[in-house]
């Protein structure tokens, strides 16, 4: 007991940043699951990484350019840039591999070294700083915040983008706004907590939510709820095995879904 509230006691900025950001991420990807832009997300948490990448490269803030090239794809992103010859899975497609490749290359290029500079484009959860977990805190205000203020309007165009437009919303803006929130979610959970454990909290949380709720707002507290707990179970769990926390988490998210699956099956 004692060696559990030393650990607590040591790693509590670590424990503090994995859960709000798994908290937020949880949260945003179920408009990634209704919207069904699951490859927008992956695509925009490598953007993210390129952003980190590339400021480590020029000796510049990394959280600003991490923020500033999410920004940046998730701008490109939520516009219909498809034609006759290409479609808009192709452009994210294009996106993903083109930050993945670059990514590569300017961390192996970084005068800090490739393997300092992946411990920051992929999360290194020990070295959480009480700053990054403030920045994380005050990113989740502000997008719960908003979120609650125009709750309608971002389900309203998540469901029907084209009737919400019909019915004299401006699903352009709230289209825009809510792709950013997802972005500044993304961009500042990779910082702290790593891409493939982002990645995971804003697929899996959420499709655990779809299956096991039967109202919306139920799905929004049920894909909360399990990535906090999944996080949370994830980081002891990675500690006391020597585990990597990023794939930990993943496959506790993984584990967690299958259950669900189960209840879903037996519950029908």
């Amino acid at each position: 007991m004692e060696h559990l509230l030393a650990s607590l006691s040591l790693f509590r900025y670590a424990l503090a940043g994995i859960l709000l950001v798994s908290f937020i991420c949880s949260y945003v990807g179920v408009y990634i699951v209704l919207k069904r832009i699951i490859f927008v997300g992956v695509a925009i948490a490598q953007i993210s990484s390129m952003g980190v990448a590339f400021a480590f490269l020029l000796h510049l803030p990394p959280m600003i350019f991490s923020l500033l090239f999410t920004f940046l794809g998730m701008l490109i992103m939520s516009q219909n840039l498809a034609g006759k010859k290409f479609s808009q899975e192709g452009i994210i497609g294009l996106g993903f591999v083109t930050a993945s490749a670059v990514t590569t290359l300017m961390m192996a290029k970084s005068p800090l070294g490739i393997h300092e500079v992946e411990h920051v484009v992929y999360g290194d959860i020990l070295a959480i700083s009480p700053l990054q977990v403030y920045i994380a805190l005050g990113m989740v205000i502000t997008v719960i915040t908003l979120h609650l203020l125009f709750y309608k309007e971002f389900v309203f165009v998540s469901f029907d983008y084209d009737m919400a437009r019909a019915q004299g919303v401006n699903s352009a803006l709230w289209n825009m706004l809510l792709y950013f929130s997802i972005g500044a979610a993304i961009a500042i959970g990779i910082m702290i907590a790593g891409n493939m454990m982002i990645t995971s909290s804003i697929i899996l949380p959420p499709i655990n939510g779809l299956i096991l709720a039967r109202r919306l707002r139920n799905v929004f507290i049920v894909s909360c709820i399990q990535g906090v707990c999944t996080a949370a179970s994830a980081f002891f769990i990675s500690y006391f095995l020597d585990l990597p926390y990023g794939p930990t988490a993943a496959a506790s998210s993984f584990v967690t879904l299958g259950f669900s699956f189960i209840v879903y099956k037996f519950r029908k």
